[in-house]
């Protein structure tokens, strides 16, 4: 089970790479590409919406907006029902980007199993999916998290200092 973790680890920076090379290649941040990700697969969200997701404040999450507006990737609408809400879109060309770079990937992941097994793939994909709803149950309970965290702390902290 160790192993499968570290390669869990790996694969995680590995996606962080590919996120921040894929970023760079959009001529925008990290937080934008994850903006633009989160459009393509929600649709239009209030900037609301994008600071929950992505954990970070509002005025960073206003700086990031006019930096993707100026990028010509999104626009802000007036929201249908909500008066004083607005939406973040896609613009036809930030919806093509995005889909471009989703298409980029998906060629990548499979290139990178083209020689597996079919079965294999169907199963590693359930287990990933198992992972995924295991790590999401575990964020969505920070109060646990912290205390699991301490507690493993803590015991780690005994076996380098064992009593006596």
């Amino acid at each position: 089970m160790e192993r499968l973790a570290e390669q869990l680890r790996a694969v995680i920076v590995a996606t962080d790479e590919y996120r921040r090379a894929m970023a760079s290649a959009f001529g925008v941040g990290v937080h934008e590409a994850a903006v633009l990700g989160e459009l393509l697969h929600e649709g239009p969200l209030p900037p609301s919406a994008l600071v929950k997701r992505l954990g970070i404040a509002s005025a960073s999450v206003t700086a990031l907006l006019d930096r993707l507006e100026a990028a010509g990737y999104t626009r802000r609408e007036r929201h249908p029902t909500d008066r004083r809400s607005v939406l973040v879109v896609l613009t036809p060309g930030g919806r093509a980007a995005i889909q471009a770079s989703f298409a980029l990937f998906s060629a990548d992941v499979y290139q990178a199993v083209a020689h597996s097994e079919p079965e294999h793939i169907r199963e590693f994909t359930v287990v990933l999916a198992r992972v995924a709803q295991g790590l999401r149950e575990r964020a969505a309970q920070p109060g646990a998290l912290t205390e699991a965290l301490t507690e493993q702390v803590r015991s780690a902290g005994k076996e380098d200092h064992p009593a006596g």
